[in-house]
C-alpha cells in the first residue's frame, strides 16, 4: 500500500474505475480527493470526515487503510488499530498484507487490546454501554481505554451474556463468551408410541413421542410420522422459558376391509366386534381383514359369541341364534347367581311383567306363581304354598326379604305381603321365589319357601326423579314420587308413596248380616338406599290402617270402629368387597314393628252403647351378620356366615284399664355355610347346614339341607333337593293374651319341623319354549295352629258374644303333603311371553282347618302380548282354584285379568281389569276374622301412569 501512503494517489485513481456513470460513485471520489487534499495539510480532522463519508458512499480497503493513518497521525491509536485490524482481514496481496501487519506491531505496545471470541460467532460486542453502538462482531480483537471494561455480546435466539476485562497498554486480553440458546419446552404427547418427530419430511429427527422436546421460540410446523399410520403435522407455538403441550393422534391406514353381515333371531340386539358396539341386528359391517370376536346380545337373552375370519373384498354372513337366559337369582345361595344353577325350584317375576300385568302388591304378583295361592280376609293377604295356609298363619311359614333382608316382624312372625309391606310394587326390579326349605340358611320362618323383592338401583352418572299417579275401583288412589342420582360408585334413591282407597260399598256375611262400607284402607311409605365404595344403606318405614267390615272376634256386625294398624320398618347397613379368591359380606341392622287393633263390640244391656277393646303388640330388634364366600379350589365355593339378633317384644291388651304383659325379650346366634361345587361340568352339588339358638328355647334347630343340579343332555335341568327347615314359636302365639275376650296364652309351644323332597326336570323343547314337571313330598311335624276351646276356660271370659275361646297349639302326629306341578313357558321375544302352569296337592293327616284353607288343584295362565313394539303390550292373566276342602264349590273361583300397558319416552301407563268376569266367590280363611268365609271383590279397575326424566 505504497500509494496510500504517498496520499493515496492511487486509490484516487481506482475509485473512479469502480463506479464509473454512478452518481454515488462520483461524490465518493470527491470526498475521498477531498480527504487527501485535507491528508496533505495534515489537517486529519478534516481528512477522515471525507474518508468517513467515502466509505459511506463505496466501502473500499484503500479508504479504510486512510482512516487507519489519519487516526494514527492524531495518536488515536485504538481506532487506529481496530482500523488495521479489520483490514486485516480483508482479501489483500500479500505487500498489503506485511503493511497492515506492520502498522498493527507498531500500534500494539501503544494500545490495551481484548480479544474477543464467542459460542458461536457472530455475536454484536459493546464496551461497557450499548447506546454507543456495536464495536463490531465476534470473533473481534478490539484495542480499548487501559482499565477494566464490561465486554457484553448478543446474538439473535440466544441470551445476551457479558464478562469483565482488565485492559492494560501493550497486552491483549482474553474474553471467550458463550450465548446459550433462548429456548421453549414442548411436550409431544399422544398415539402411537414411538412415533417419529421431524421438523420437516427430510428434516433432522427431534424426538419420538410421547417426549420432550426443546426449541427456540415461534411457530414450529412439525411432522409425526410411524410406520402403519397416516402421517400428520402439527403447528406448535413455543414461548421462551415456557412449557406447552400438543397431541397428536395419529389414523392407522386404511387396511383392507371385507363385509360382515350380522343378522339374529332377535332384531334390535346389540352387535359388539373386538368388544366395541357396532350397532344393532340386523346390520352390515366393513371389518379390517383377520380374526374378530363378534358378540349378539338382547336382555333376558344368553350372549352369542363367535370368532369370524374375514378376508379381503369378501362378503361373509352370521346368524346368531339367542336363546333364553335363567335369571338371575340372589335369594337360593345369599349370592346372586343363574337361577338354573341355584339349587332349588325358583320362579323369577321381572320388573317388565309387574309393569305389564299392573301388580300393585306382593301377594297380587305370586297369585300366577305355580304352588302359590292367595287368600284376603279384609284384613291381610295370605300366601298359601303347596297345600298349606294354616289357620292363624299371618305369612309365618313364609319368608320374605326385601334386598335380603328379613321382612317378618319378630312378634308375630308376620309376613307383609300387601300394602302393609308398600304401598306399591314401583320400587322393585324383580321379584324371586324359591320354593322348598330355606333354613339352612335363613333360620327360622324359612318353611315352605323365601321371597326375595330385589328394589331397583341407582345408575352411576345418572338423575333420575318420576312420579306415580294412579286410580281404580273401590275408591283407590295412589301417588309416588322417585328421585335418584349417582355419579361414579356413589348413588342415592328415596322414596315417598301414599295410598288411599273407600272400599267396597257392601260386604254381605250371609246370616251375621250385610256391612255397609266400612272397608278403608290407607298405605304411605319412604324408602331411602345409598351406596358409596362397598357401603349400602337402606331404610324403609310404611304405615298401613285397614278398616275390618268382616266382624272380626265377635265384633258388632256393622258397627264402625274396628280396625287394624301396622308400622314396619327397618335400617341396615351393608357392606360387600371381593378379592381374588374371596368375598366379605357384613350387615347390621335395626328393625321395628308395632300394630294396634280396635274392636267395636255390641252392648252387653240394652240402651248401653257400644265399647271398645284394643290390643297392642310391638317389637323392636337389631344384629349383624358376618359371612365370607371362600373359592378353596376350582369349581368350588365355600361360604360361611354367623349372625346375632337381639328382640324386645311388648304386648297388651285392654277394655275398660290396661292389662300389660310382661316385656318379652328373646336373644339368638345362628352359625351356617354352605358349600357349593361343580363336580362335572353337567353336576353341581349344594350343601348347607345351619344351627339357631334360641335362648328362651330349650331345643337346638340344626336344618341340613342337599341338592344336586344336574344336565343330564344338552336341553335338560334335573334339580334334586333334600333339606329340613323350622319354625319357632313366637311371642304373639306363646304369651299373647286378651282380656276375658277371646284368648288366653299358649306358654309352652314346641317348634315346627318340616322335611323336604324335591325332584323337578326342565326341558328345552325348543330355545324359546321349556317345559317344567316336578313332584314333592313334605312331612311336617309339630305344626302350630290355632284351636278352640269350649267356654268357660281359665284365662277367657264370656264377653259380648264370645263362646269360643282361641289357643295356639301344636297338632299331633305328622302330616305328609305331596304334590305335582307342571309349567310351559314360551318366550320367543323380548316382549311376547306366554307362562301355563298347573299344581296338584294332596294332604294326609292334616288339621281340619289345614284342609279346610287349601285348594287341591290349581292352574294359571298368563300372556303379555305386544300389539306395537314396547309402546303398546296386552296383558292377560286367568288363574283357577279348586275348592278348599270344604264342600264341593266353597272357594273354588275362576279369574281373569287383562290390561293394557306401554312406555312411550318419559310416560308409562297401565290400564286393567281385574276380575273380569266380576265373579263371586268367597273363601274360607281360619284367622282373626274367625273360622268363616270370607267374601272376595268383585270386579275392579285400576289406572296408572308415570312420569320420568
Amino acid at each position: 500500500m505504497r500509494v496510500l501512503v504517498s496520499f493515496g494517489l492511487l486509490a484516487g485513481l481506482m475509485l473512479p474505475a469502480l463506479a464509473r456513470a454512478d452518481n454515488t460513485a462520483d461524490e465518493a471520489d470527491v470526498a475521498f480527493r477531498l480527504g487527501n487534499q485535507a491528508y496533505a495539510r495534515r489537517d486529519y480532522q478534516q481528512a477522515l470526515a471525507a474518508y468517513f463519508l467515502s466509505n459511506r458512499l463505496v466501502p473500499n480497503k484503500n479508504v479504510l487503510f486512510n482512516i487507519a493513518r489519519c487516526f494514527e497521525a492524531v495518536k488515536s491509536f485504538d481506532e487506529a488499530y481496530r482500523y488495521y485490524h479489520d483490514l486485516s482481514k480483508a482479501d489483500l496481496d500479500a505487500d498489503d498484507v506485511r503493511e497492515v501487519k506492520a502498522a498493527l506491531a507498531r500500534l500494539m505496545p501503544r494500545v490495551a487490546l481484548v480479544a474477543v471470541t464467542t459460542e458461536p460467532p457472530g455475536a454484536e460486542i459493546f464496551i461497557d454501554r450499548e447506546d454507543l453502538g456495536s464495536r463490531g462482531r465476534s470473533p473481534q480483537t478490539l484495542a480499548v481505554a487501559p482499565g477494566r471494561h464490561t465486554v457484553k455480546v448478543k446474538l439473535e435466539g440466544r441470551y445476551a451474556a457479558e464478562v469483565p476485562v482488565a485492559a492494560s497498554r501493550g497486552h491483549q486480553e482474553q474474553a471467550q463468551l458463550s450465548l446459550a440458546a433462548v429456548l421453549g419446552t414442548l411436550e409431544v404427547v399422544g398415539t402411537p408410541s414411538g412415533a417419529v418427530i421431524r421438523e420437516s419430511a427430510d428434516g433432522r429427527q427431534l424426538g419420538t413421542v410421547p417426549g420432550t422436546l426443546e426449541l427456540p421460540p415461534g411457530q414450529r410446523l412439525l411432522l409425526v410420522a410411524a410406520p402403519g399410520f397416516v402421517p400428520t403435522q402439527v403447528l406448535a407455538t413455543i414461548k421462551a422459558g415456557d412449557r406447552s403441550t400438543v397431541r397428536v393422534e395419529l389414523v392407522p391406514l386404511p387396511m383392507p376391509t371385507g363385509t360382515l353381515t350380522v343378522t339374529a333371531n332377535r332384531e334390535q340386539a346389540l352387535v359388539r366386534v373386538d368388544g366395541r358396539d357396532q350397532g344393532f341386528t340386523p346390520t352390515v359391517l366393513a371389518l379390517p381383514i383377520g380374526e374378530h370376536t363378534v358378540e349378539v346380545s338382547a336382555r333376558d337373552l344368553r350372549p352369542f359369541s363367535q370368532v369370524v375370519r374375514v378376508e379381503v373384498d369378501s362378503e361373509q354372513r352370521l346368524f346368531a341364534e339367542l336363546c333364553l337366559a335363567a335369571p338371575r337369582v340372589g335369594a337360593a345361595s345369599k349370592t346372586e347367581t343363574d337361577a338354573d344353577e341355584a339349587a332349588a325350584s325358583i320362579t323369577v317375576i321381572s320388573r317388565a311383567e309387574i309393569l305389564a300385568h299392573g301388580y300393585q302388591s306382593l301377594a297380587e304378583a305370586l297369585q300366577s306363581v305355580r304352588g302359590i295361592f292367595v287368600s284376603n280376609d279384609r284384613i291381610y293377604s295370605y300366601v298359601g304354598i303347596r297345600g298349606f295356609s294354616p289357620p292363624g298363619d299371618f305369612n309365618t311359614r313364609v319368608l320374605i326379604l326385601y334386598d335380603g333382608h328379613a321382612i317378618n316382624d319378630v312378634w308375630a312372625g308376620q309376613g307383609y305381603a300387601g300394602r302393609d309391606q308398600d304401598v306399591d310394587l314401583s320400587e322393585v326390579e324383580r321379584i324371586e321365589v324359591v320354593r322348598g326349605p330355606g333354613s339352612a340358611l335363613y333360620g327360622t320362618g324359612a318353611f315352605f319357601a323365601v321371597i326375595n323383592l330385589v328394589p331397583r338401583d341407582t345408575v352411576a352418572d345418572d338423575r333420575h326423579v318420576e312420579g306415580v299417579l294412579a286410580a281404580g275401583g273401590l275408591g283407590g288412589g295412589k301417588v309416588r314420587v322417585t328421585g335418584s342420582l349417582g355419579h361414579g360408585d356413589t348413588s342415592l334413591l328415596v322414596s315417598g308413596a301414599g295410598f288411599l282407597a273407600a272400599g267396597a260399598d257392601e260386604t254381605d256375611l250371609g246370616e251375621r248380616g250385610v256391612v255397609r262400607g266400612l272397608d278403608g284402607e290407607r298405605s304411605v311409605g319412604a324408602s331411602i338406599r345409598a351406596r358409596a365404595g362397598g357401603f349400602t344403606l337402606s331404610g324403609r318405614l310404611n304405615q298401613r290402617r285397614k278398616q275390618i267390615p268382616v266382624a272380626p272376634l265377635g265384633t258388632a256386625v256393622d258397627v264402625a270402629g274396628t280396625s287394624y294398624t301396622d308400622v314396619r320398618g327397618f335400617a341396615e347397613l351393608r357392606y360387600d368387597h371381593s378379592w381374588d379368591r374371596a368375598t366379605v359380606a357384613a350387615r347390621a341392622y335395626y328393625d321395628a314393628s308395632r300394630f294396634e287393633g280396635t274392636y267395636a263390640y255390641a252392648p252387653l244391656n240394652p240402651g248401653e252403647d257400644a265399647y271398645r277393646q284394643h290390643d297392642f303388640g310391638g317389637a323392636d330388634w337389631g344384629g349383624g351378620e358376618l359371612r365370607t364366600r371362600l373359592r378353596l379350589f376350582e369349581g368350588n365355593q365355600l361360604t360361611v356366615g354367623l349372625e346375632g339378633q337381639v328382640q324386645s317384644v311388648d304386648q297388651a291388651a285392654a277394655t275398660d284399664g290396661l292389662v300389660r304383659v310382661v316385656n318379652r325379650p328373646r336373644g339368638l346366634f345362628s352359625a351356617f355355610l354352605l358349600d357349593e361345587w361343580k363336580v362335572f361340568s353337567r353336576l353341581s352339588v349344594s350343601a348347607g347346614l345351619r344351627v339357631d339358638k334360641f335362648l328362651d328355647l330349650r331345643v337346638l334347630p340344626i336344618s341340613p339341607r342337599l341338592a344336586l343340579v344336574a344336565h343330564p343332555y344338552e336341553k335338560g335341568l334335573t334339580k334334586l333337593v333334600v333339606g329340613q327347615a323350622f319354625r319357632a314359636p313366637n311371642i304373639y302365639e306363646l304369651y299373647f293374651a286378651d282380656d276375658n275376650v277371646s284368648q288366653r296364652a299358649a306358654l309352652v309351644l314346641a317348634p315346627e319341623t318340616i322335611t323336604t323332597f324335591e325332584l323337578e326336570h326342565s326341558h328345552d323343547l325348543t330355545d324359546q319354549l321349556r317345559l317344567t314337571v316336578g313332584g314333592y313330598a313334605n312331612l311336617i311335624d309339630q305344626l302350630v295352629v290355632i284351636t278352640e276351646e269350649n267356654l268357660p276356660v281359665p284365662g277367657c271370659g264370656v264377653v259380648a258374644n264370645t263362646a269360643q275361646c282361641r289357643v295356639y297349639g301344636n297338632s299331633k302326629g305328622r302330616t305328609l303333603a305331596t304334590g305335582a306341578e307342571a309349567e310351559l313357558r314360551w318366550q320367543p321375544g323380548r316382549f311376547l311371553r306366554v307362562d301355563a302352569h298347573y299344581s296338584f296337592v294332596k294332604l294326609w293327616n292334616a288339621p281340619a282347618a289345614v284342609v279346610a284353607g287349601a285348594p287341591q288343584h290349581l292352574a294359571a295362565l298368563k300372556a303379555v302380548v305386544p300389539l306395537a313394539d314396547h309402546f303398546v303390550r296386552l296383558s292377560g292373566q286367568a288363574t283357577y282354584a279348586s275348592a278348599r276342602g270344604i264342600g264341593p264349590a266353597a272357594g273354588e273361583n275362576f279369574l281373569v285379568e287383562v290390561g293394557l300397558s306401554g312406555q312411550l319416552d318419559h310416560l308409562r301407563y297401565f290400564a286393567g281389569v281385574q276380575n273380569l268376569f266380576d265373579s263371586r266367590y268367597s273363601l274360607p280363611i281360619a284367622t282373626d276374622a274367625g273360622f268363616a268365609v270370607i267374601p272376595q271383590y268383585g270386579r275392579t279397575f285400576w289406572f296408572e301412569v308415570a312420569v320420568n326424566d
